[in-house]
């Protein structure tokens, strides 16, 4: 009997990972003046649905299955999901002002930065307003940008759009540590969005058309990853890494490029004819996450890992 439950276990898993593991993952990508965000498959290119109203977005990130995003023009955050793409609502709508990034810390809650008085607003995961984490203009905050997020080391880092730098704050106080890169290192001009990777930090500089690299513990620069105007790059705005190649938005001609993961090599257009292209974000098809109770119980027979 154990064998047979064991045997139709594995039959299960198996018709699982075809039919559940082996489904391509989503790139979504915000086109500011258009007010929506186009959904595209990862592997074709292939255009899937749009969300429209959504008034300006800008930054994105997912957690526990909702994609939020930043609408800056309604100062919102608005809530969709990450399966469906269905519209769930909005999680703030309030101590707001022109929110361009969003990023959770370790604690659950929601930062969100804000655009016109450079402050960052922390929320609750219920969405209850906690105050300013960045209080105005700190440590020569002017113009924070969608890539904020928190580095390795847990602290809270800043794109500094007019400041041409990137910013660093204590990811528990919001107390200004300097720039982590200065003004203008390697070239770099309005900055957008930020990744860490392999021992760097990855920058996209609008200004320019290009991605640029540091080192993640001192912030030094170390050269252009994707040099400027590579592929016709012209204001690089969103970035993803995907695990075979690198997503960046290139505005001024409306397109999604596609660069080689390991140097940064052009490959092709990826995507064409997105109206202001901001932000990028990989959502993987939720359904990647779901294992039933007979498929789990396989793994854990067979001590199998967890599937990144």
């Amino acid at each position: 009997m154990r064998t047979v439950l064991h045997s139709l276990a594995c039959v299960a898993l198996l018709a699982l990972s075809s039919s559940v593991w082996a489904k391509d993952k989503e790139v979504w990508v915000g086109s500011y003046f258009q007010n929506k965000v186009t959904r595209f498959n990862l592997a074709t290119g292939a255009k899937l649905g749009e969300l429209t109203g959504v008034s300006g977005p800008l930054g994105m990130t997912l957690r526990d299955g909702k994609v939020y995003v930043a609408a800056e023009t309604a100062n919102k955050i608005r809530m969709y999901d990450a399966e469906t793409a269905a519209y769930l609502g909005d999680f703030a709508t309030a101590n707001l002002n022109h929110p361009t990034a969003i990023a959770f810390n370790e604690a659950g809650d929601l930062l969100a930065a804000n655009f016109n008085d450079n402050t960052v607003s922390r929320f609750s995961s219920a969405g209850v307003y906690l105050g300013r984490f960045v209080t105005s203009g700190l440590g020569g905050l002017n113009g924070p940008d969608l890539g904020m997020a928190f580095g390795p080391d847990g602290d809270l880092y800043v794109p500094n759009y007019y400041g041409n730098s990137i910013l660093r704050y204590d990811g528990k106080t919001g107390a200004s540590k300097g720039a982590f890169v200065s003004a203008g290192s390697g070239g770099l001009t309005q900055p957008r969005t930020l990744v860490w990777r392999d021992g760097m930090l990855y920058v996209s500089s609008d200004n320019g058309g290009k991605v640029l690299r540091y080192n993640a513990k001192s912030g030094s620069f170390i050269g252009a990853f994707v040099p400027a105007g590579s592929g016709g790059l012209g204001g690089a705005v969103g970035m993803a890494f995907t695990s075979e190649s690198v997503l960046v938005t290139s505005g001024t001609t409306g397109q999604i490029l596609q660069y080689d993961l390991a140097n940064g090599s052009y490959k092709k257009v990826f995507a064409a004819g997105i109206g202001s292209p901001t932000g990028l974000l990989v959502v993987p098809e939720p359904t990647s996450l779901a294992v039933s109770a007979l498929g789990l119980a396989a793994l854990k027979a067979r001590k199998w890992g967890k599937r990144n």
